[in-house]
């Protein structure tokens, strides 16, 4: 498999975008939901860590692999060290 043909399986490929990157005060239960049962999480999280590196949450955006912004920053940091 390409480093990138796990999408192809990630649930999120298959749902409305939206619930990923959803409106400011609209929160990521829905997302984490279909992350929770997806069966590319672990990659999902893998790209989202590489891709993001060491960004603030406030650069972060949408959920990847379950987590929001905020928690893979938390993530970031705790690997960082």
């Amino acid at each position: 498999m390409s480093s990138l043909e796990w999408m192809d399986q990630a649930l999120c490929a298959q749902t409305d975008p939206e619930l990923f990157f959803p409106d400011e005060g609209r929160g990521y239960s829905d997302a984490k939901k279909i992350c929770a049962t997806c069966p590319v999480a672990a990659e999902c999280g893998a790209f989202a860590q590489a891709l993001e590196g060491d960004l603030s949450s406030a650069y972060r955006h949408g959920t990847w692999a379950g987590k929001p912004p905020q928690g893979r920053a938390r993530i970031a940091k705790g690997s960082a060290a």
